[in-house]
């Protein structure tokens, strides 16, 4: 029973405790309707308090109204407030010179995260503190084993290492909030079939049934075509394949912190020019002993220069160019080396230490 696998994932992977409040994205497509109901339907079991939000992204004239009075006329036959957010998606797409499919999910997670706010900044004025006041919010998603298995084929394609293949997650920190995934055990006959057998009539986006979007290309047509040609449980397969690459990569990451605590020294940005006097940085920056990192395992080394970049703001766009190159002048004994990484940030080799700073 669906119900009860959704109980189970929460419990297995302690994604809600009593007295949360759980944000939820609500499209009003089949997995968020069926993401409500379910959680709706817990909710006294579980101690929780449920919020939906729906955003209007303006990209489907008609359709994207049609949702979102499915969405309000849902939220208010089930009595809870349903927080409706429009945003034109065609014109943040081309203020951010991105699509308009990655501006509609930075629209929704913002939206999301501006009613967790709004959520924990109500619970500090009652009186928590401010870490427990976020830590009593959490955002749930609606992902399901179809997108784990299409995020993991996805990544492959693009040539992903042993993190990427790990696949979705079931829970992740965001902005200072955690974002749960409690469906991403349920499949999508299940969740339609719920959907059918709780009369509650979710409506459907057309353009999920066109091959428009890399994505939508991957499920519906190179997923249907390995399926039929080569194994047919090939979603079971790449699901498999995510978990297991998941618990190395958390073994990885476990040891990459153990090293992380030997090798590294925050420096704050007053004391920088102890160590080179070259160099002017905006903030503080993380220093390592050279011949401690030449001689970690790459799999550690390259997580360790992740870590030192993400300690200092830099959490994204780092290359396997780039750790290729930062690899090859920590190798090397002789000479300063220096390589430029993403939104100035550098990572410098001298006098036998390894530093980490931006500009």
């Amino acid at each position: 029973m669906l119900i009860e696998q959704v109980r189970k994932t929460i419990n297995e992977h302690d994604l809600i405790q009593r007295k949360q409040h759980i944000v939820l994205g609500l499209s009003g497509g089949p997995d968020s309707v069926c993401l409500f109901h379910v959680l709706m339907t817990l909710s006294g079991q579980l101690g929780i308090t449920v919020h939906p939000v729906h955003i209007n992204h303006k990209l489907r004239p008609g359709a994207a109204e049609r949702d979102q009075k499915y969405a309000e006329q849902l939220c208010e036959k089930m009595g809870v407030k349903c927080s409706v957010f429009t945003v034109d998606c065609r014109e943040m797409a081309r203020e951010l010179s991105t699509t308009s499919e990655d501006a509609g999910r930075i629209a929704r997670y913002d939206a999301f995260h501006e009613t967790a706010e709004k959520i924990a900044a109500e619970l500090q004025a009652e009186g928590l503190d401010e870490e427990t006041a976020r830590s009593s919010v959490k955002i749930a998603v609606a992902h399901n084993t179809g997108d784990q298995a299409e995020t993991i084929l996805f990544r492959l394609l693009r040539g992903t290492g042993t993190d990427g293949l790990a696949g979705i997650a079931y829970e992740r920190k965001e902005r200072g909030f955690s974002v749960i995934r409690p469906i991403l055990d349920v499949d999508r006959a299940a969740i339609e079939e719920y959907c059918e057998n709780n009369g509650l009539g979710p409506v459907i986006d057309h353009t999920n049934s066109e091959a428009i979007y890399a994505r939508n290309k991957i499920r519906l047509e190179l997923i249907p075509m390995l399926e039929s040609e080569y194994n047919e449980n090939i979603k079971a397969s790449l699901v498999r394949l995510g978990r297991i690459a998941s618990e190395d990569k958390d073994y990885l990451w476990q040891q990459t912190e153990l090293a992380y605590r030997e090798f590294a020294e925050s420096v704050p940005a007053g004391d920088v020019q102890g160590f080179m006097e070259s160099v002017s940085v905006s903030a503080g920056m993380i220093v390592m002993d050279r011949e401690k990192l030449a001689a970690a395992h790459p799999a550690i080394r390259h997580r360790l220069i992740m870590k030192a970049f993400a300690q200092i703001g830099l959490e994204k766009d780092i290359s396997e160019e780039r750790i290729k190159s930062a690899d090859a002048i920590i190798s090397k004994k002789q000479g300063p080396k220096t390589v430029q990484f993403p939104h100035c940030y550098r990572l410098k080799v001298e006098k036998g230490k390894v530093m980490f700073f931006r500009d």
